[in-house]
């Protein structure tokens, strides 16, 4: 189980942004269980509130996020002194003297953490109480044990991809290289994760190494070939040694020519091992189907019998072997009981059945009857596709027979080569030494194939176990997907289980693997039925915000099933009717009255729809309804735009009041 932040109190000290309520240098927030609300205008500070609060979490250290986080470096490295000073720059005085203090926890575990905000230097850390050294590293030990994560990476990438939804977010859900990483350290024990991991970089680093390698050979195999047209001599020496390299030439060809074919039957026995595989799950599936209609029709024509005997003549009817008595081989007795089940006969007395006025018996026949028919077709099919794996393993085998035949071949021209070379004149010998040098390195990119397709090979059957482990938390998320999503969209909508088909590298030779992923689902007025859409753009903007905020929010219920945990938007309200505000209001305010203490916090302008009223009345009973809601019009320095359009400023707030308590007294009424 993943253990989420859950913010309770942040204290702010003579930070020039927020000189507080009584404006003695103090902004006191206190998040309390249930919706926070931060309110202000354009340039009041809301974005550089929550940005300090997601620095106080994540500290000192951080990793850039590329558009394919799939297979990116998530080792975190230290801040650059700029980026340490991003909350200096905004105030006068270069923040000299401000301090801010969090207070979370994370799991059973209270944490204080306490940093100056001229350059986020930790100066305090308490762990329930108890003071450790104020150290960047101990914190992020503490914070792993706490999280349950493996790494500081993954809390990292927990903390900037699912726990703070900022106005730059991505689309999370549509980007399958975020969600097998998400997946991959929220539902996997920390060891597995750190190992999934350590293959994967593993794989690329040898993939990297291997076709740079590979590159500078093939320029000095340029260079080499065009040396040795400038070397010319007529002894007996040179002519065996171009007959040599003439038929190394050829050999190399061949050679190469049965390593693309060994790569490529290599691919082909991959593809046929997973088509049969397929095949055959393709009819297991549909033997499973038949066994299920085959129950029905027993229901359908013996309504009374008891619920165990059903069960036993459906699977008689389907296996070989007596559940009572465990004798295998009556097929005779499956037979005659579907016979007697098509002639709507009682499979115990064989007295034949009164007709169903309903026709439901007629309907399972038919069904019985289609279903046999596709059991027997996608035998017929899996038999197929074995017949062709077989086939192209016998190749592949060939295959590799030659190229070890041609390997000992060359290895043989060699060895006569360097027997000439040790003949030539000085000259000419460091030129063939020089090609001595370029047969290692060529050695050495196909010892870094050859440990590339074992590492490859590993990581595949790893990724397999791995992806069966994700694979049974998917129905959890998907319907807490399709609560959620459902319950903020008109329209249905759903998630597929639906594995991403990456390649480990650029260099070729392997099949790709499969990554766990999900897929949108959503019906549309022009659709029938629920539709996968591949990408954003195939939904509206407000859609698209909704659906990825559900992701999230499914992700962290399940990952973390009845543990509180803390939720930081920044209120999606710009594209929304007033229909849709009801929704998004409800579904969010559940969130945040769910029960076990959870933190939502939003941040908006005043004025910016009706979402926040809409929250406000949501969140609390009447007469509590405006305690969510954190001031920073009037905790913080007013901007030019405040203080020249104090009256309109003014106006807008009081619609807001006035929206919210007329709503109370509507209520009372």
């Amino acid at each position: 189980m993943v253990h989420f932040p859950l913010l309770r109190r942040l204290t702010i000290y003579n930070y020039g942004l927020y000189p507080g309520a009584k404006r003695d240098g103090v902004f006191d927030l206190e998040f309390r269980p249930g919706l926070t609300l931060v309110l202000g205008a354009n340039g009041l500070g809301k974005t550089t509130l929550m940005t300090m609060v997601f620095r106080l979490v994540a500290g000192t250290y951080d990793f850039s996020l590329s558009e394919e986080i799939g297979t990116t470096n998530l080792e975190p490295s230290e801040l650059s002194r700029h980026a340490r000073r991003q909350f200096a720059d905004r105030v006068n005085d270069g923040a000299t003297n401000a301090r801010a203090v969090l207070e979370l926890s994370i799991g059973p575990h209270v944490i204080v953490i306490e940093r100056k905000l001229d350059d986020l230097a930790l100066t305090r850390l308490e762990i329930d109480r108890q003071e450790l050294p104020a150290d960047e590293k101990v914190y992020q030990t503490q914070v792993c044990k706490s999280s349950g994560l493996g790494t500081y990476s993954d809390w990292l990438l927990v903390l900037r991809t699912l726990v703070f939804f900022f106005e730059d977010r991505r689309a999370l859900v549509w980007d399958s290289g975020a969600q097998r990483q998400l997946l991959r350290c929220l539902f996997l024990s920390p060891e597995k994760a750190a190992e999934w991991t350590k293959q994967e970089r593993a794989i690329l680093q040898l993939d990297s190494r291997m076709r740079n390698l590979q590159a500078a050979w093939k320029r000095e195999q340029k260079e080499l070939s065009k040396t040795l047209r400038k070397v010319h001599s007529e002894s007996g020496v040179r002519a065996a040694l171009a007959a040599a390299e003439s038929s190394l030439a050829q050999l190399t060809t061949q050679h190469d020519a049965l390593v693309e074919r060994v790569e490529q039957g290599e691919d082909s026995r991959q593809r046929a091992r997973l088509s049969s595989l397929r095949a055959q799950g393709e009819h297991d599936k549909a033997l499973r189907e038949l066994e299920r209609a085959r129950l029905f029709a027993i229901q359908s024509h013996l309504p009374t019998t008891a619920e165990s005997m059903k069960f036993l003549f459906a699977r008689l009817m389907t296996d070989e072997t007596c559940l009572a008595c465990g004798t295998h081989g009556v097929d005779h007795k499956r037979d005659a009981l579907r016979a007697m089940l098509a002639q709507h006969r009682c499979l115990v007395c064989e007295t034949e059945l009164p007709g169903s006025s309903n026709h439901v018996a007629d309907i399972g026949d038919k069904r019985l009857l289609e279903l046999q028919n596709q059991v027997e077709a996608t035998l017929v099919h899996s038999l197929e596709q074995a017949r062709l794996r077989d086939e192209v393993s016998a190749a592949y085998q060939k295959a590799s027979e030659e190229l070890t035949e041609c390997a000992v071949q060359r290895n043989d021209v060699q060895d006569s080569i360097q027997s000439l070379i040790n003949q030539l004149p000085p000259d000419e010998k460091r030129t063939a030494d020089q090609h001595a040098k370029l047969v290692a390195v060529g050695e050495l990119v196909t010892g870094l194939r050859a440990e590339l397709a074992v590492e490859r090979e590993k990581f595949r059957s790893s990724l397999d176990s791995y992806r069966e482990e994700i694979q049974t938390f998917a129905s959890g998320i998907k319907e807490s997907f399709a609560r959620i999503s459902n319950g903020f969209l008109f329209e249905d909508s759903g998630l597929s289980w639906a594995p991403d088909r990456k390649n480990v590298g650029q260099a070729g030779g392997m099949e790709p693997v499969e990554y766990p992923a999900f897929a949108v689902e959503l019906s549309g007025s022009n659709f029938t039925g629920l539709q996968r859409r591949h990408t954003p753009s195939q939904v509206s903007e407000s859609q698209r915000e909704f659906i990825d905020l559900a992701f999230r929010m499914a992700l962290i219920e399940v990952a973390s099933p009845d543990q509180a945990s803390t939720l930081a938007v920044d209120a999606p309200e710009s594209s929304l009717d007033a229909v849709f505000v009801d929704k998004a209001a409800h579904v969010l305010s559940q969130f945040a009255g769910a029960g076990h203490g959870s933190r939502l916090i939003l941040t908006s302008n005043l004025g910016a729809g009706e979402l926040v009223p809409q929250l406000l009345r949501a969140a609390n009973p009447p007469g509590r309804r405006m305690e969510p809601l954190i001031d920073l019009f009037g905790a913080g320095v007013p901007t030019r735009a405040m203080q020249e359009s104090k009256q309109a400023y003014e106006k807008y707030w009081a619609l807001l009041r006035d929206n919210v308590e007329r709503a109370e007294e509507d209520e009372d009424a």
